[in-house]
């Protein structure tokens, strides 16, 4: 691996790193796919899923980084101990989450919008960091940074429904009361969906229709069926 991939992954820059390598049709592609895949179950809290796909990945994780020290701090992120691994290239970002949110359990609201701004910055897709950091500036009464964070939320992930619920408290502290009430159904609308169908691009299956809906007054066109085929047998008579 070059020294410029060397210094995208030390940076946590995963991502940017796993473009360039499938631009250039060479270099460490399986191994960052491999880190891809664990960041984004980080960012759906799915600690499980984190470690099921590092050691899936095991083999090709090994050009990149220490694996060992990967697992540690999988597991320790899965029992909510982050202090050792804020400064870690791949889990930094789901660190500073879960410090974020001990500054915010213990009223440290500052602290947790630090927190959950540097999370951001180590993970631009880490749509929970950005949430997060979206409901601290609310508190802390910043509406334009709180639209702003929710914004770049909906960019990383628009299947994720809190960023929806954090909107909607903005709007109610906006006097919006129309848009809160939208932004609550929706909210509530994708938390009815399956956890797969919450992730970014996820496709929401064909709904399938409902007992009796094909004879409710929101589909009247069986109506106007009926209506022509009775004229016609009445002229016909």
């Amino acid at each position: 691996m070059n020294e410029e991939l060397q210094t995208l992954v030390a940076e946590g820059r995963i991502a940017e790193a796993l473009a360039r390598v499938r631009l250039a049709g060479e270099g460490p592609r399986e191994a960052l796919e491999a880190l891809e895949r664990i960041r984004l179950a980080l960012r759906m809290r799915d600690a499980e899923g984190a470690r099921a796909a590092a050691e899936a990945g095991r083999q090709a994780l090994a050009e990149l980084i220490d694996v060992e020290e990967l697992e540690r701090a999988l597991a320790d992120l899965a029992e909510e101990r982050f202090e050792d691994w804020l400064a870690h290239p791949v889990v930094g970002a789901e660190a500073w989450v879960q410090k974020g949110l001990l500054d915010v359990a213990e009223g440290r609201l500052e602290d947790a919008r630090d927190a959950f701004a540097e999370a951001a910055r180590r993970d631009r897709q880490h749509w929970r960091a950005l949430t997060n950091l979206g409901n601290a500036e609310l508190e802390l009464g910043n509406l334009d940074a709180a639209e702003a964070a929710y914004a770049e939320a909906v960019k990383a992930n628009e299947n994720y429904p809190e960023v929806y619920q954090g909107m909607a408290a903005l709007e109610k502290r906006r006097g919006r009361i129309d848009r809160m009430v939208r932004l609550l159904k929706k909210a509530q609308k994708m938390r009815l969906r399956p956890r797969e169908e919450q992730v970014p691009g996820a496709v929401l299956p064909p709904r399938r229709a409902r007992a009796g809906a094909l004879f409710s007054w929101r589909n009247r066109w069986w109506i106007w069926i009926a209506l022509i085929l009775l004229a016609y047998w009445w002229t016909r008579r």
